[in-house]
């Protein structure tokens, strides 16, 4: 008897427990499985709920779904007619979660009219994406709207537009006091600055405007070229395809080393005006040709785009030295003649 009794209480306990746990799953289905509901109202402003003709009107277009879902709300063109409202502007959507598996999307749209009236808003439809995939769309409810007019009923009366309104204007005499109180110490200082400046110069006998005297180089031609084409060659520009720069620096020395030479200003002159002056004469013989063809190979590149080769770029260098070369008159021998006679008058 006893036993009986208590299988049959385990028995009631087990059944117990299974109707429980099965009306907690039934409720937590209900309740992870609730519709979506759309609301759409507007936002009053102040207290006074009363809207006019041209008054910015907030809507508010909400839905509460679950939080494993998502909606779509629609996007109004702004600054064009929605029915009979004109949409203003409208906000971005957003959504907020309400608890564990509640979630509210909402997004405001800010509209006016221009008449006084009555009005509804337009059918608007909201896109709600279920978690299995499929799609509903749901539908707003359609909001009522009494809009007044601002003008009173049996007022025709004509009035005079309204004056603008006048600001009270600072006096500025104190700025214009400040500002000769802070000039004149300025200017003084500044005065007294240049005086001293000029009474400092005058003293050492200095002029203030002596320009700059430029250094002179008074090296022979030929050192001043050999100098330049090494610096020229040390550059090694036609390795980084500068051939113009490279062809400009070789012929602007080669210029300044005639103008050293010969007192001819071949840096002011073109290659046909150097052609006519280097005329064959016994100071540079046939050198003229040389220079002419340096010249002229270097207009091609700088002015006619000629592309030469690696070797013709660094060989138009090598050229240029051995014109220097050439063309650097030997110095005499010194005259030892003098001295052996003397030396023999005093040995006899």
């Amino acid at each position: 008897m006893t036993m009986s009794k208590s299988i049959s209480l385990r028995l009631i306990a087990l059944i117990s427990i299974f109707a429980i746990g099965w009306a907690l799953s039934l409720t937590l289905a209900a309740a992870q499985s609730f519709d979506a509901k759309v609301s759409f109202f507007y936002v009053p402003s102040s207290e006074d709920e009363a809207y006019h003709v041209g008054d910015r009107i907030t809507l508010r277009l909400e839905v509460r779904h679950p939080a494993d879902s998502q909606v779509d709300l629609p996007s109004l063109p702004e600054g064009e007619p929605w029915g009979d409202f004109e949409v203003v502007s409208q906000t971005i959507a957003e959504t907020a979660r309400r608890g564990d598996n509640v979630a509210i999307t909402h997004k405001d749209i800010v509209v006016t009219v221009f008449e006084p009236g009555q009005y509804q808003t337009p059918r608007l439809l909201v896109t709600h994406l279920l978690a299995d995939g499929s799609t509903e769309e749901l539908a707003a409810p359609v909001i009522q709207l009494d809009v007044a007019t601002i003008l009173v009923e049996g007022d025709s009366e004509l009035r005079d537009i309204k004056e603008q309104a006048s600001l009270p204007v600072p006096p500025i005499w104190p700025w214009v006091l400040l500002s000769i109180l802070v000039a004149l110490p300025v200017a003084g200082l500044i005065a007294a600055g240049g005086f001293w400046l000029y009474h400092r110069f005058r003293r050492r006998g200095e002029v203030i405007d002596m320009p700059i005297p430029v250094p002179v180089d008074n090296r022979p031609p030929e050192v001043i070229a050999y100098a330049e084409l090494d610096r020229i060659e040390a550059l090694n520009l036609p390795a980084k395809e500068q051939y113009k720069e490279h062809y400009t620096l070789v012929t602007e020395c080669l210029r300044r080393y005639v103008e050293g030479r010969y007192q001819i200003p071949a840096l002011e002159r073109t290659t046909d005006e150097l052609r006519r002056t280097l005329v064959p004469t016994s100071a540079i013989k046939d050198e003229r040709r040389r220079f002419i063809e340096i010249f002229s190979e270097s207009d091609l590149v700088k002015f006619a785009r000629f592309r030469p080769t690696l070797n013709d770029a660094y060989e138009i260098v090598s050229k240029a030295r051995r014109l220097v070369y050439t063309t650097t008159p030997i110095p005499e021998p010194p005259d030892n003649t003098k001295p052996q006679k003397e030396t023999e008058e005093m040995a006899a």
